[in-house]
């Protein structure tokens, strides 16, 4: 019996699929998880674990691994406890 391939398609045919508004969203998603990245990451280079965020937060810490695996979304004012928890600056920028 033959095996198929998988049928696979370059990035340019896969981006012809979506409309213009669709793309977009796609765009600020990406946007929103690399946004959680860096909070894990300086989370991490700050030598915290999840429970020593949480607590210097003031959230539960269930809640902070759920936003920094992308199952929650995070709102603006726990983003910026946990930004203020580690010291950081958060920049806003609307568009």
């Amino acid at each position: 019996m033959r095996t198929q391939k998988p049928k696979t398609v370059n990035l340019d045919q896969f981006k012809q699929k979506f409309n213009h508004k669709q793309h977009q969203q796609i765009v600020e998603e990406i946007a929103y998880y690399d946004l959680l990245i860096a909070f894990k990451e300086a989370r991490e280079k700050a030598g915290m674990t999840q429970e020593e965020l949480a607590q210097k937060a003031n959230i539960n810490r269930t809640t902070l691994s759920r936003i920094e695996t992308g199952v929650r979304n995070a709102t603006v004012g726990t983003l910026m406890k946990l930004s203020q928890a580690m010291e950081l600056d958060m920049k806003i920028s609307f568009r």
